[in-house]
């Protein structure tokens, strides 16, 4: 398929602004991605169902033992036993509402990277968005820890000097990655001077 499709200024535009585009031929059909979609690592979302599990053990655990003691249950009624059905369900409930509510909070939380701007999506039952455009952005950084690079997760931030306030793409998967994407997005370095130079004119003026 033939790159006419674009425009010459189309494509100057593309080819410093654009994150990725993947062109894929099927017969006439062509697949191009607009924006890229970041969540946090799903390492650290398995790590939090593991501690809810050894959470809900230990819970379960320590009612039987610290409630229901040899000597206090052979003075309870019958109908209370060692491993009575309502408590128990009700733990069960607890623990899977809880699991629930860790899954769905990874769901709902992303970041979204345009050719523009990065978009960050979050909130369960109340929708919050914030939009960072990449003309306000510098001071690309990126942060691993020891576990960070074993599990291949860490942050990236950046410093919005529009808004006076650093922005975090917050332990993501593969951050390496995405820093080379951003780097390509983020103005060159005579723009930025530009940027700021502008930014502290207006400043000035006020």
């Amino acid at each position: 398929m033939s790159n006419e499709i674009f425009s010459t200024e189309q494509r100057q535009s593309l080819d410093r602004r654009l994150i990725q585009k993947l062109v894929r031929t099927a017969g006439e059909k062509e697949i191009i991605v607009t924006h890229i979609t970041v969540r946090q690592s799903i390492t650290l979302l398995l790590f939090k169902l593991i501690i809810i599990e050894l959470l809900a053990a230990g819970a379960l655990i320590l009612f039987h033992t610290t409630l229901f003691t040899t000597d206090i249950e052979s003075q309870l009624p019958s109908g209370i036993s060692l491993f009575n059905i309502p408590v128990f369900l009700t733990l069960v409930v607890i623990k899977t509402f809880i699991t629930f509510f860790v899954i769905f909070q990874w769901l709902e939380e992303s970041y979204e990277i345009t050719p523009k701007e990065i978009i960050h999506n979050r909130g369960f039952f109340f929708k919050h968005v914030e939009r960072h455009s990449f003309n306000h952005l510098v001071s690309l950084r990126v942060y691993q820890g020891i576990f960070g690079k074993l599990f291949n997760y860490g942050t990236l931030t950046l410093f919005n000097w529009a808004k006076n306030r650093e922005v975090s793409l917050y332990l993501i998967h593969n951050p390496m990655k995405y820093m080379h994407i951003l780097e390509r997005l983020l103005p060159e370095p005579d723009e930025e001077k530009n940027i700021l130079r502008e930014k502290l004119i207006e400043e000035e003026r006020e």
